[in-house]
C-alpha cells in the first residue's frame, strides 16, 4: 500500500513546481495555442494523428510556436527553413533526446540507438552504422536489393490471392533482415521470423509520441509509477524478450554481409551487448518505414494512372523486355522522382522522433531554455506552398526539369527527403533505404499494370488518399486490394532468372 500522506505531499510540491515553471518560462517561448492551467495543451491533443493538429495550429501561429503538456514545453518547427535553422544549424545543442521515461528508462533499458543521447557509445555506433550504410557502402548491397525486388514481383505475379500489403512486408523485412544478419531470403510461404520483433517493436514503440505516457507528462509520478509491479514487470518482461531476440538473431548472423558492420563494432569499441541491440534497432527502423514507403506508393499508382504510364514508357524504352537495374537509374529520372514525390506526397513518418535542447538557445528573438523539446513536423514541412506548389497534388514532375532531368534539391529539404530526419539525428541508412525504394517500385512498375479490384457489380473499391491509420511513428493506408496484370510475354521466367542471378 501506498502512504497516501506522501502521494499527496508529492502532488502537491508537483503542482507548485510546475505553476512556477509555466511562469518562469512562458514568456520566453514563441507564442502557441492557450492551454489549461497545470495541464497545458495536453486535452487538445488528439491520440491519433497528432502532426495533422500540429500542421494545423502551424497555420495559425507560424512556422515555429509553443506546447505544452504539463510543465514541459513542446517547441514545433512547421516549415523547411525554420526546421533546417533549429536542428541542422543548431545541431550542437538541438540532438538529444527526451528523457521519454516510459520508452527509454521502462521499456528500452536506454539501449536503443535511436532513443539514446549523443554519448559517446552512440557516436561510436553512429559511425560504425554510417561506415557500413553510407552512400558509397551502400552499393555493397545492391545485388541483394534487386534479387529481393524480383523476388517481390515474382511472388506478385504467382500468389495474387496473398494480400498486397503482406507481399511489401515480406520485401521490407527481407531486404534489411539480410543486409544486418546475412542468410537467405525470407519465403512469402513460410512463417515469418521478424514477426514477433515487429509486435514488440509495436508494443515499446506506442509510447514514444509525447500524448502516449503519463510519466513523460507528469515526470514526478517516475518513482511512484515503479513501484506499481505489474507495470515494472510488464516492463521487464518485454525488455527480457526483446533481448533475447535481439541475441538470438546476433548470434545466428551468417558470415556474409552482416560482418562488414560488425566488424566495425570492434573496430569503434563497441560490445557485443551493445551491437545485439544496434543491429535490433537497424531491422525496427528499416523495416517498417520501407514497408509503408511501399504501401504509399502502392496507393499513389492506383489513383494517378498518368504517372504510371509515364514511368512504364521510360522504363520500356530503357529496359525492354529485360527487368530494370541499378545500373539502369540514371536512365529513369522518373522513376527516382515518384520515390521523391511518394515520400513527400504522403510521409510515412509525418512527425520525427522528438529532439531534446540539451542548451539554452535563441532564435528569431526568442529564448529556448535547455530541456525542451522540439517536434519537428514532416508533415506540415512537405506541405508549405512556397516550397512545393499545389502540395496536395501527386505529381512527379516538381523533382524534373523540362528536359526531364532531375533537379537540384529544394534548400533546407535534405535532398527533398525530409523524412529522414535532421542534423545529427539525420538517418544514417538513408540511401540503403532509397536504394530499396528504388528498386522495388521500378520492378513493380516495369513487371504490372495496376488497377483497383471490383466487387460483383463491376463497381471498383477504391481506398481514399487519406484513409490512413496510426501506429503511433509511422502512418499508412488502411489495407487495400489491388490487381496487378502483368505487362510482359514470359514475366514468370524473366522473375525466376532475375531470382537465380
Amino acid at each position: 500500500m501506498f502512504n497516501i500522506s506522501a502521494i499527496l505531499l508529492v502532488l502537491i510540491l508537483g503542482i507548485v513546481a510546475i505553476r512556477g515553471e509555466m511562469n518562469k518560462r512562458t514568456s520566453r517561448l514563441p507564442p502557441g495555442p492557450p492551454g489549461l492551467p497545470l495541464l497545458g495543451n495536453i486535452l487538445q491533443l488528439p491520440s491519433q494523428f497528432l502532426y495533422r493538429k500540429l500542421s494545423a495550429w502551424s497555420d495559425r501561429y507560424g512556422p515555429i510556436y509553443t506546447i505544452w503538456m504539463g510543465s514541459q514545453p513542446y517547441l514545433v518547427l512547421g516549415s523547411a527553413a525554420v526546421s533546417a535553422d533549429v536542428l541542422d544549424r543548431m545541431s550542437a545543442v538541438t540532438s538529444d533526446r527526451p528523457p521519454m521515461i516510459k520508452p527509454r528508462v521502462f521499456f528500452f533499458k536506454d539501449m536503443i540507438l535511436m532513443l539514446q543521447d549523443r554519448t559517446l557509445t552512440w557516436r561510436a555506433q553512429r559511425r560504425s552504422i554510417h561506415a557500413s550504410l553510407n552512400i558509397h557502402a551502400a552499393t555493397r548491397y545492391n545485388a541483394m536489393q534487386a534479387q529481393e525486388a524480383a523476388y517481390l514481383a515474382l511472388g506478385l505475379l504467382q500468389h495474387p490471392e496473398k494480400p498486397f500489403r503482406r507481399q511489401l512486408h515480406r520485401f521490407a523485412a527481407s531486404v534489411i533482415f539480410r543486409a544486418v544478419y546475412g542468410g537467405d531470403t525470407i519465403q512469402l510461404l513460410e512463417i515469418d521470423p521478424t514477426k514477433r520483433i515487429e509486435e514488440l517493436t509495436e508494443e515499446g514503440m506506442h509510447a514514444v509520441m509525447p500524448q502516449n505516457s503519463v510519466v513523460d507528462i507528469v515526470p514526478f509520478l517516475k518513482p511512484l509509477i515503479q513501484r506499481v509491479k505489474w507495470f515494472r514487470k510488464q516492463a521487464d518482461d518485454w525488455f527480457g524478450e526483446m533481448d533475447q531476440e535481439a541475441k538470438r538473431r546476433y548470434d545466428k548472423a551468417l558470415p556474409t554481409d552482416v560482418n562488414f558492420l560488425l566488424n566495425l563494432c570492434s573496430k569503434y569499441g563497441i560490445t557485443k551487448h551493445q551491437a545485439m541491440w544496434m543491429t535490433m534497432a537497424l531491422f525496427m527502423a528499416g523495416q517498417e518505414t520501407s514497408d509503408t514507403a511501399l504501401c504509399i506508393f502502392g496507393l499513389a499508382m492506383l489513383h494517378h494512372p498518368e504517372a504510371v504510364s509515364t514511368a512504364q514508357r521510360q522504363l520500356d524504352a530503357v529496359c525492354g523486355d529485360r527487368p530494370p537495374t541499378f545500373e539502369d537509374r540514371e536512365k529513369l529520372p522518373f522513376v527516382d522522382a515518384i520515390v521523391k514525390e511518394t515520400l513527400r506526397w504522403r510521409p510515412g513518418v509525418p512527425l520525427s522522433l522528438p529532439h531534446r535542447a540539451s542548451e539554452e538557445f535563441e532564435y528569431r528573438g526568442y529564448v529556448i531554455p535547455a530541456g525542451t523539446v522540439i517536434l519537428d513536423n514532416v508533415w506540415s514541412q512537405t506541405r508549405d506552398p512556397a516550397v512545393y506548389k499545389h502540395p496536395e497534388s501527386f505529381d512527379p514532375t516538381r523533382f524534373l526539369d523540362d528536359s526531364g532531368t532531375l533537379l537540384p534539391a529544394t534548400a533546407d529539404t535534405h535532398l527533398d527527403q525530409l523524412g529522414f530526419g535532421h542534423g545529427r539525428r539525420v538517418c544514417a541508412g538513408r540511401d540503403f533505404a532509397l536504394n530499396t525504394l528504388f528498386i522495388a517500385c521500378a520492378y513493380m512498375l516495369w513487371a504490372f499494370r495496376f488497377e483497383w479490384p471490383v466487387d460483383e457489380e463491376g463497381k471498383e473499391i477504391v481506398c481514399g488518399v487519406d484513409e490512413f491509420q496510426d501506429t503511433s511513428v509511422t502512418v499508412s493506408p488502411r489495407e487495400f486490394g489491388v490487381v496487378l496484370k502483368p505487362r510482359k510475354e514470359g514475366l514468370e521466367e524473366t522473375l525466376l532468372a532475375a531470382v537465380k542471378g
